[in-house]
């Protein structure tokens, strides 16, 4: 095989490389869409927003400017700036107890352990 051919192979499987990634990206948040829209009642929406809230640092900040407090305010926004780093998991996470928050704390019927789990099998596919 010449330098041609080796280098047009390494071309062809970088870029179905990038393609599966594409794929991949791409179905991985039609399914967090999709478990987003399946908490759909006013249970859902309000477990969504307050652990997104709470873990995110938003809150910390939030409170820190109605208060007053700088301190407060420095805080949530390191959290934030953590959440903002590459590869960490907060969607997954907050989606996870969300749907937890749902269940147990609001006693939302329509949501069961085994339907959190099927839900995040989707988003894996």
């Amino acid at each position: 095989m010449d330098n041609k051919q080796y280098a047009n192979s390494v071309y062809i499987g970088f870029r179905r490389i990038r393609i599966d990634m594409k794929r991949k990206f791409i179905n991985f948040w039609k399914g967090v869409w999709n478990v987003i829209k399946s908490m759909s009642n006013w249970k859902g929406v309000l477990s969504l927003i307050l652990v997104w809230l709470i873990i995110s640092g938003a809150g910390l900040i939030l409170i820190g400017f109605i208060v007053g407090n700088v301190w407060l305010i420095g805080v949530g926004t390191s959290i934030y700036a953590f959440w903002l780093a590459p590869l960490t998991p907060l969607i997954p996470i907050n989606i996870a107890l969300a749907l937890f928050v749902q269940r147990f704390i609001f006693r939302d019927k329509s949501v069961s352990i085994e339907n959190i789990k099927q839900k995040f099998k989707e988003v894996r596919k």
